[in-house]
């Protein structure tokens, strides 16, 4: 067996117990020490101090104790109880994919989806927190650099807790493990999904995105039990790749859920802290205001016309996602599909298209090189004279992105910046970033985003949500 040691100094220490084994056993005190009962107990706790008593850098993941702690407290919870509330209320859970990536598992249009469901439906919604590891501790210690294995949901979006349901009439949404509390086992009435992984599943769902809503919504509110829990995705890959998620845009972009959905305030805080240098005259977020909805009619915020926000995805494994895409001809995934939006025009392209043609155009959507990025951001600010500064949303390595940077204040913007550097560079910040550059992408006067990410898909729909022309917002 082999077992990974964190080694602040330097890469992870890895030891192979197998040559332990060849070690002859005999009748000295560490043979003796072993066979004592509380041996193996005693090494494990003194495994454990030396574990948190040595604090390497990066140190560990953040607690989240607010947040959890907020999860906790919410007035509904508490005993502050309204209709379909409470130990006898309407709940409705819903699986949600692990370790996937938060845009990917819950940020992008499957929890609001679900949530819009809940509303629809009348029940509250039991939402999950973002799962990154599946284990019982706070991290993995054998994962370097370490990172939280769970995420409150209410550290990423405040849509979840700030009650917004109750000016509609509908019960509020609570934490997981509240449902587990109030929905044991013997009250929940099951539905699964009939797909690969469930052929004998019960519910058949239909593709049209509309149509579907519809069918599950009447599932919800006709059912007189207290506990409903979907098993299955209803809202997957699938779905996401294929023209449903339009068929539902126009309800959907208008619904109480988009119309509430802010970020947290934990992100917002992150952002308030940045508005000196990166909008100096835009008023701060309300950060209590955020977390609780009063109104049916939310706080707009302005638009921060001289930012053109770039999203430019650069891993090693997104390399092969452009690659996969390309051989399949794949669409654009979800709302990024919307004919009104420049760039999407010829995706995908026609099958008559020869393969080296396709792999070029997907390559040049997928993975834009430097130059043709250069020229986008000197065209765009040629039709729109008020951009001043770039915000650049990306996983890329350093070399790669610090080239880009150089490239565009070789070109005289005022300012380049690239959120994970310049904006949530603390270590405290980093794993709620991608929502900070969301949230900075989805103000921006111009948004140019990749059409095969759902946290560009994401934002797309943010803007088109708060009436940004579409011309404001392309994609590669």
């Amino acid at each position: 067996m082999r077992i990974t040691f964190p080694n602040p100094l330097g890469p992870p220490i890895t030891l192979d117990t197998s040559h332990l084994e060849r070690i002859p056993r005999g009748n000295g005190l560490i043979s003796s020490l072993q066979r004592r009962p509380h041996f193996k107990l005693l090494a494990f706790i003194f495994a454990l101090a030396l574990l948190f008593t040595i604090h390497p850098k990066p140190p560990f993941p953040p607690s989240y104790a607010v947040e959890w702690r907020q999860e906790a407290s919410l007035p509904h919870i508490k005993g502050e109880v309204g209709v379909g509330e409470g130990k006898n209320g309407r709940y409705v859970k819903f699986d949600v994919p692990r370790g996937t990536g938060f845009n990917h598992q819950c940020a992008n249009e499957t929890c609001r989806l679900q949530h819009h469901l809940a509303v629809l439906g009348n029940r509250s919604l039991a939402f999950e927190p973002y799962v990154e590891d599946d284990t019982y501790l706070p991290f993995v210690p054998s994962r370097w650099p370490w990172r939280s294995a769970r995420i409150p949901l209410s550290a990423y979006i405040s849509t979840v807790i700030s009650g917004f349901e109750r000016l509609y009439k509908s019960p509020r949404a609570v934490p997981a493990h509240y449902y587990r509390n109030v929905c044991p086992s013997y009250k929940e009435q099951l539905h699964t999904i009939r797909n690969d992984n469930h052929p004998e599943g019960d519910l058949q769902l239909v593709a049209d995105g509309q149509s579907r809503i519809h069918q599950i919504q009447v599932l919800l509110a006709g059912s007189e039990q207290s506990c409903v829990r979907i098993i299955g995705e209803p809202f997957d890959d699938d779905f996401f790749d294929s023209t449903a998620s339009l068929d539902l845009y126009d309800t959907f972009v208008k619904s109480p859920v988009m119309k509430h959905f802010t970020f947290s305030s934990t992100v917002l805080a992150i952002i308030n802290r940045a508005l000196p240098s990166l909008a100096p005259e835009s008023l701060p977020y309300d950060l209590t205001a955020v977390s609780h909805s009063t109104s049916t009619e939310p706080h707009k915020t302005t638009g921060w016309k001289h930012i053109l926000a770039m999203h430019l995805r650069r891993s090693k494994n997104w390399e092969e996602v452009c690659e996969e895409k390309g051989q399949r001809a794949a669409p654009f995934v979800s709302f990024n599909k919307l004919p009104k939006f420049p760039g999407n025009e010829n995706v995908p392209p026609p099958p008559s298209m020869v393969e080296a043609t396709r792999m070029g155009l997907y390559k040049a959507k997928c993975l834009p090189p430097t130059l043709d990025i250069i020229a986008r951001a000197r065209r765009m600010r040629k039709n729109h004279p008020l951009l001043k500064s770039v915000y650049i949303l990306t996983d890329a390595d350093d070399s790669w992105i610090n080239e880009i940077r150089m490239w565009l204040q070789s070109e005289g913007w005022d300012n380049v910046w690239i959120g994970k550097y310049d904006i949530y560079p603390e270590w405290q910040d980093k794993e709620v970033g991608v929502a900070v550059d969301m949230e900075i992408a989805r103000r921006a006067g111009v948004f140019v985003g990749n059409g095969f990410s759902t946290t560009s898909s994401n934002i797309v729909l943010l803007r088109s949500r708060d009436g940004i022309h579409p011309d404001l917002t392309q994609l590669w």
